[in-house]
């Protein structure tokens, strides 16, 4: 009888993880949006606005071309699902991933955004199909795109998206509406951001709305691999510090911090910056890995510092080890993913190369300029910015800013041709006060 009971238990449990599309649902979802800021988005594309009401993402038509709220982070395969509602008739859609670049359209520079969308519209219509935005068009055949009713005009309606390699499959309201297999588009759409699309339309700015909610995802295909924090928010374990002309270790006026559960950089204890590039290494080399975290500036530049420091700092991958970098050596050997904080509408790009003792190949050839400027817009210094690398070991490496690719590269190696497998990550302290969180390292 004991068995019976366990056995029925174990099948209760079953019953309530089976979803009405007969797909093996769980709670090991992570949400994307807290329901209270926009941490980890970004705006791309159009003029359209949104804002947070009663716990969803509310977006406002607005004039020009059509306008994305997107993650900063990336992601390959996934089962993604929200809950949506057009509060008026309208064109929306959610990119999966998608990708950015910057194109001129009436002498403006603005973000196209471009990759697979799937469909949000009022019924009877398309919903659930998937369209190339930018990319081609309808990725749905044209044969299967046969208007339904299973979205329900003004009211929520649940989204399911998987996305497992070439494969897109999606579900309205428990109904299965497509199932599509895409080898070509996959080829440039692996990975990338999700969007939040809100169509342009011919309506006056602000009078039209689409809302998202309870957006959950769950990623596919991992083998094992997660991010990993490499800073514990508390104290700087696990890290050393290196400053020129200091003994390894030696850490003046507390250059490097902990406040408030981020990691700082501050020169407020001197009067004058006397060189004191620093520098903070994580204990561990690595050679095929994804890192990341989000930084800001704060604060005004420490005197005598230089011109080009201000709102200045950097993350070196690939570096020589702490403990090799001599007693006055302003930087170490390393590929550095340069960030720079800026005063929009003036330009200063951030997620740039510089090659400290380094050189890499760039566009074909052997790169010997010190840095090479990124194709990212300018962000505010005072705002937080995601920052992320793809390293491949002595192969390619790549920069994203808020999600968006900005730079790409190979063999990254050192100045008498030694290619770089491996090496150190540190952050950067060149005389401005900065700010750091959530940094973290996914191993490949």
């Amino acid at each position: 009888m004991k068995n019976l009971i366990i056995f029925f238990i174990i099948s209760l449990a079953a019953i309530a993880c089976s979803s009405k599309d007969g797909q093996v649902e769980s709670d090991d979802m992570t949400a994307l949006f807290n329901g209270n800021s926009f941490d980890g988005w970004t705006i791309r594309g159009g003029g359209a606005t949104y804002e947070i009401k009663d716990g969803a993402i509310v977006g406002i038509n607005g004039p020009e071309h059509n306008t994305f709220l997107s993650t900063w982070d990336l992601y390959s395969d996934f089962v993604l699902e929200f809950d949506v509602k057009l509060n008026d008739p309208m064109n929306s859609g959610v990119q999966i991933r998608s990708k950015a670049r910057w194109e001129t359209v009436d002498e403006k520079e603005i973000e196209r955004v471009y990759g697979p969308q799937v469909e949000i519209e009022q019924s009877p219509g398309e919903s659930g199909y998937v369209y190339g935005e930018r990319a081609g068009g309808w990725m749905t055949p044209k044969e299967q795109l046969v208007q339904h009713s299973y979205f329900k005009n003004d009211d929520w309606n649940h989204y399911k998206i998987v996305a497992d390699g070439p494969r897109i499959q999606t579900w309205i309201n428990g109904t299965q509406v497509s199932d599509l297999t895409d080898e070509e588009i996959y080829k440039d759409h692996k990975e990338g951001f999700i969007g939040l699309q809100v169509h342009r339309i011919d309506a006056d700015p602000g009078t039209r709305s689409v809302a998202w909610k309870n957006i959950r995802i769950r990623e596919l295909n991992t083998d094992g691999k997660a991010w990993k924090s490499l800073f514990n928010g508390e104290n700087l374990d696990g890290w050393t510090v290196k400053v020129t002309g200091y003994d390894l270790g030696e850490n003046p006026g507390e250059i490097f911090r902990v406040e408030n559960g981020v990691m700082k950089t501050s020169y407020e204890a001197f009067d004058s910056f006397d060189k004191r590039f620093g520098h903070i290494f994580y204990k561990d080399s690595y050679s095929h890995y994804k890192f990341r975290l989000e930084y800001r500036f704060y604060g005004e530049q420490c005197p005598g510092g230089p011109d080009w420091a201000l709102r200045n700092s950097g993350i070196m991958a690939h570096g020589q080890t702490p403990e090799s970098m001599t007693k006055d050596q302003n930087f170490p050997n390393s590929i550095e993913m340069q960030i720079l904080g800026g005063d929009p509408p003036a330009k200063r790009t951030s997620g740039n190369l510089c090659t400290p003792g380094t050189d890499v190949i760039y566009e074909g050839e052997l790169r010997k300029k010190h840095c090479t400027s990124s194709t990212s817009k300018t962000y505010p210094w005072d705002e937080w910015v995601q920052i992320e690398v793809h390293v491949n070991g002595s192969g390619e490496i790549v920069h994203f800013i808020n999600g968006n690719e900005v730079i790409r590269y190979t063999s990254p190696q050192l100045d008498d041709g030694t290619l770089l497998e491996s090496g150190t990550i540190s952050i950067q302290a060149e005389s401005h006060g900065g700010e750091f969180r959530n940094i973290e390292i996914m191993e490949l």
